[in-house]
Parts: C-alpha cells; sequence; structure tokens
C-alpha cells in the first residue's frame, strides 16, 4: 500500500533505508550512580535518511567532523529523544525529539548527528 503525504510529496515508496533505532537499559552502580547496563533494540525500520550539513571542527589536539541528517519515518510514537539510530554502521545521536511530519500522523521526522574524531570516515 502507497500512503502519500505532503512532505516534499515523498510517499512510502521512499523510504529504502533499513534503521534500527536503540535504547539504554540503564541500572545503578554500587555508589547509586545511573549508568548504561543495556544496549537494546526498540525497533528496526524502513526510513528515508537525507544528510543535512557537514562541518568540521578544529579542536587542540584532535580534528572532529559533524554530520547532521534528516531522517523520516512511517508515524511513530514510541521513538524516544535519548535513542539512537544505527543506520549503514553508523551511530547516529537525535539532536531533538521525533516530531509528527505537518501534524496528519503518517510520517515521524527526526534531526540525528554523526560525530566523526579525527577524520576518521
Amino acid at each position: 500500500m502507497k500512503t502519500t503525504g505532503s512532505l516534499i510529496n515523498m510517499s512510502t515508496d521512499d523510504l529504502s533505508e533499513r534503521i534500527s533505532v536503540r535504547y539504554f537499559k540503564t541500572g545503578r552502580n554500587n555508589r547509586g550512580d545511573i549508568i548504561k547496563v543495556t544496549e537494546k533494540t526498540r525497533c528496526e525500520l524502513w526510513a528515508k535518511v537525507l544528510p543535512l550539513t557537514a562541518k568540521n571542527f578544529e579542536t587542540t589536539p584532535e580534528r572532529m567532523n559533524k554530520i547532521t541528517y534528516r531522517i523520516t519515518v512511517r508515524y511513530r510514537t514510541d521513538i524516544k529523544p535519548d535513542d539512537e539510530i544505527l543506520w549503514r554502521g553508523r551511530r547516529l545521536k537525535l539532536l531533538s525529539p521525533p516530531f509528527d511530519a505537518e501534524s496528519r500522523k503518517i510520517f515521524t521526522v527526526f534531526d540525528c548527528e554523526e560525530v566523526i574524531e579525527n577524520g576518521e570516515t
């Protein structure tokens, strides 16, 4: 079934990339501090992934590159702002909470960032 929305004339046929939404189950250490215990998969989805920006940061003593992506998936309400996205072996962090594109409950959109240290790709 082809669902269309007015988000740049996008349809579900455009969701051609496979992503995995990951989260961390947390616990407490012996001092009572909250720590990340286990990484788990929340869901695997078809998505449209678009690179938005790429920036170089020269900091002493290392160089970092940041790439920002906009990801669009079918409408979801279970993706949390502290989740991470795995896409093509890359780990992406959400920059802001996911939002309902155009408030029509067709697509969910979120912006992510990949940080590459020392210029590695």
